[in-house]
């Protein structure tokens, strides 16, 4: 397969490598829930610490060190430079290690630097020069560098290698070893020997020995620090503030990434339907000009049940409507369950280390999406009576998380009266849910399952005459680059445990927030690149852009509150997302403790994003639930069947380390 890019450096010393014993630890504590603790009582990270806390937060690494060490002299005479299939390898040696650097992007700054890069780096790397050979001016300057990228800086003036990544760490960099040699490698080399993911909290120094430096303070951490308005003292005109702010920078942010593509006739987005990723294609068809087309690129691996088809076709009719003067490619990717199983083995040596049911699971979606292959579906679909009549079931996908915790055939109606009926039919709907008491889920599978099956035939022609082709041909894209809807949900509140936490205080921001948008690098980027990366392709994610980062740190509220819409302040209920809640959304449901003091909470998540949809016409995906992505495509219900696993029995085990015999 085509690859994007690629970086490795291996060392060879002549014996075990001082202080690996000591990183491996610190990386494996990091590895392990994706959470750097500097304030960890392990000495080794205390060390870390320390340099962080150092005075005026200046970088340093003298702590790091061993107080006997004495830097190696890496020799200039002996670099040995070759290049084969568009791989540059250069070899050179110190007296105690011998060193391999290779990569696709491998660059002799000048006559004492030579770097590989894996990505992008925004800053012109001949600025980042020590003076007079200053170990802390090229730490900091390295630290200071934007864009996307992984990185191996090797200056023969600090006779040291800097090994680093960006700051929110989007693309994968591993730590694995083979023996006594040392690995750094963008992807797992072997599935047998142990491998860690380079946090970017951390820098790696390399000579004889090896280091780790502290970075400093990033703008996620400080995000995550800082205390907003209340939104009990927040006013209208803060809010609406706030929104117009977030909608213009991920307008910003999705022009600045746009302009970075290789195909200039059309941009691709990954398109599920949802909420996240509808808002990034109507910014696209609102803001970039000059290209021919969109192509929205949509995965089911059970086409017949899978919600994200059906969410898809929704979203697509109201941005036809919406943007019709733009050329949207509706691309259906059905994945072929035979084809899946035998594709495993390889999926699973690409997350390494990642190594859960979950990451094969999302790795799968991913890895079909970003093949681009699909059927490009007619828009002629939408105006089919069929279509439309199978529409009026949608319903039965809304949610904004409601949660009650008693019967709601006893309480719900008047808990939620205000609200009302969004027509007769939901009223009627009313009455024929059935919910459990407490402990309870009100179930919609059966119902998706029906509507989705019904969908499937009407765009697969299904018992249509010959004259009848709701798809045309097979339809291949020569996309190099796509669009993410990655860490939306982390940064505005969209995980079902953000809205169950109890936060005593909207004004700051939750542990679980705090904690999923520490783990990002390790839960989502890393894994996503080295799958996404494999098939040639560069993700791109507007809501992790610096200027999406940089308007929530300025914002007066927090972004990520969940709000209780029966027990709100006065200017939400303003807001087209509270007007627009329908009361049949109540069909989809969980039971909370009956400590809540109230009968019914209506928690609406990714509120700002929901009201921006809504302000932009998009009227049904700011309804529809937070699905991740190996439940809508149906990736990991596929996966559950090839090992004879019950729903029950699959949901208990998508933390579950896989064991590579299994696969």
């Amino acid at each position: 397969m085509a690859c994007c890019g690629s970086i490795r450096l291996r060392l060879r010393p002549l014996s075990e490598l001082r202080g690996i014993r000591e990183v491996i630890k610190t990386l494996q504590q990091c590895n392990d829930n994706g959470i750097v603790d500097i304030k960890s009582t392990d000495l080794y990270t205390k060390k870390i610490h320390e340099t962080l806390d150092a005075p005026n937060n200046q970088v340093s690494y003298g702590a790091l060190s061993k107080q006997d060490s004495s830097s190696e002299c890496f020799y200039r005479e002996s670099v040995v430079t070759t290049e084969t299939d568009g791989v540059v390898v250069v070899r050179f040696r110190s007296d105690v290690v011998e060193f391999e650097l290779s990569g696709t992007d491998v660059r002799q700054i000048d006559d004492h630097t030579i770097v590989a890069i894996y990505g992008n780096s925004s800053t012109e790397l001949g600025h980042v020069i020590p003076v007079a050979g200053s170990p802390h001016t090229l730490s900091k300057a390295l630290f200071a560098l934007t864009g996307a990228f992984s990185m191996i800086y090797v200056s023969f003036l600090t006779n040291e290698i800097y090994i680093l990544k960006d700051e929110m760490g989007f693309k994968s960099l591993l730590l694995g070893t083979d023996g006594d040699d040392v690995i750094i490698s963008d992807v797992a080399t072997s599935i047998q020997n142990s491998w860690y993911e380079i946090p970017p909290d951390f820098m790696v120094i390399l000579n004889s020995e090896i280091k780790l430096l502290i970075r400093p303070e990033t703008r996620l951490s400080r995000l995550c620090q800082q205390t907003k308005i209340a939104y009990s003292n927040a006013t209208l005109s803060d809010v609406n503030r706030a929104i117009d702010q977030v909608a213009d920078s991920i307008a910003s942010a999705v022009k600045d990434l746009c302009l970075t593509r290789v195909q200039r006739d059309r941009i691709t987005i990954l398109f599920s339907g949802g909420l996240d990723s509808a808002v990034l294609v109507a910014m696209v068809a609102e803001h970039v000009k000059d290209i021919e087309f969109i192509e929205l690129i949509n995965v089911a691996f059970k086409p017949k049940v899978a919600p994200d088809r059906i969410t898809a076709l929704c979203t697509y009719e109201d941005l036809i409507i919406i943007y019709p003067h733009v050329n949207f490619k509706l691309v259906l990717v059905d994945v072929d369950t035979d084809e899946y199983k035998m594709l495993e083995p390889y999926l699973f040596s690409k997350i390494i280390p990642n190594n859960t049911h979950m990451d094969l699971n999302i790795a799968a979606a991913l890895h079909y999406a970003v093949a681009f292959r699909g059927k490009v579906m007619r828009p002629e679909v939408i105006q089919n009576p069929e279509w439309q009549q199978l529409k009026r079931c949608v319903a039965i996908l809304r949610s904004v998380n409601i949660r009650v915790n008693i019967s709601m055939k006893e309480k719900s109606t008047a808990a939620c009266g205000d609200l009302g009926y969004a027509d007769e039919d939901s009223k009627n709907n009313e009455k024929t849910k059935t919910t459990t008491k407490k402990t309870g889920v009100a179930n919609t599978d059966n119902d998706e399952c029906e509507l989705a099956e019904g969908l499937y035939e009407l765009i697969s022609g299904g018992d249509q005459d010959a004259s009848y082709k709701p798809l045309v041909h097979d339809y291949v894209s020569n996309s190099k680059e796509v669009l993410i809807g990655s860490g939306a949900d982390e940064l505005f509140g969209g995980y079902g445990r953000h809205a169950v936490a109890h936060q005593t205080e909207d004004a700051s921001y939750s542990t679980e927030v705090d904690k999923d948008l520490r783990r990002l690098w390790k839960r989502n980027l890393g894994r996503d690149d080295r799958v996404v990366n494999a098939q040639g392709i560069r993700a791109l994610y507007p809501y992790l852009h610096d200027d999406v980062i940089g308007t929530l740190m300025k914002l007066n509220i927090n972004s990520a509150t969940v709000v209780d819409a029966l027990n709100c302040p006065e200017w939400f209920k303003t807001l087209a997302v509270y007007q627009n809640i329908q009361y049949d959304t109540l069909r989809n449901c969980e039971f909370l403790d009956e400590d809540r003091n109230r009968n019914v909470a209506i928690y609406i998540n990714k509120w700002i994003l929901r009201e921006i949809a809504l302000r932009m016409g998009l009227k049904h995906c700011a309804h529809f639930k937070k699905r991740a992505i190996q439940f809508g495509t149906r990736s990991a219900k596929t996966f559950n069947t090839l090992r004879g696993m019950s729903n029950r029995v699959a949901s208990d085990k998508g933390a579950a380390v896989i064991e590579h015999s299994a696969i």
